[in-house]
């Protein structure tokens, strides 16, 4: 993996690992826990983040086989907004349907399929050379075509983003029981 992807792969990989761990501790009753009617749980945010990897590997492997020239252009500005966003937690609709957790899917499940998306991402991070750094790789349904950096710096703070959520219902399930 080139030298300006590894840092990124790799703080995304340990993120995932400190999520897993958090996760492991809890309670059955509190990874169903919702924060009112509509609210997500930890599960479903964790699923939504793994729904989110496995398309965006499987985007990728579709493009490269189609070529890059089916991606629209780049969009700076839609990349912050959609970055902002996130870092700020910013109440937003998913972007696509299909990333619309079910809340049906078992910890145990959501591992492994996390696990084979993060293998294919990596894979596919490694072979990314140094001249193709900035070419765009995947697309994001609002921030539009991402290169590999953005990519992953994208999967990093949208994880981010969904690790406080979880903090959050966390947090609300304690005082909670209080």
């Amino acid at each position: 993996m080139i030298a300006e992807l590894k840092p990124l792969y790799d703080a995304l990989e340990m993120k995932r690992q400190k999520l897993f761990n958090l996760i492991y501790m809890l309670s059955a009753d509190q990874t169903a826990f919702r924060i009112g009617p509509t609210g997500w749980s930890i599960l479903m945010h964790l699923e939504h983040v793994v729904i989110a990897e496995e398309l965006i590997a499987a985007d990728i492997r579709r493009l490269n086989q189609a070529g890059a020239a089916s991606l629209p252009p780049k969009s700076p500005e839609a990349f912050r907004m959609v970055m902002q966003a996130l870092e700020k937690d910013i109440v937003v609709g998913v972007p696509l349907p299909e990333l619309e957790p079910t809340g049906r899917v078992s910890l145990e499940e959501l591992i492994i399929r996390w696990e084979k998306a993060r293998i294919g991402l990596k894979q596919i991070t490694e072979g990314v050379p140094q001249a193709k750094l900035k070419t765009p790789l995947s697309r994001h349904p609002v921030g539009g075509s991402l290169d590999a950096r953005e990519t992953l710096e994208f999967l990093l703070v949208h994880l981010d983003h969904h690790r406080r959520y979880i903090q959050r219902i966390r947090d609300a399930f304690a005082h909670r029981q209080a």
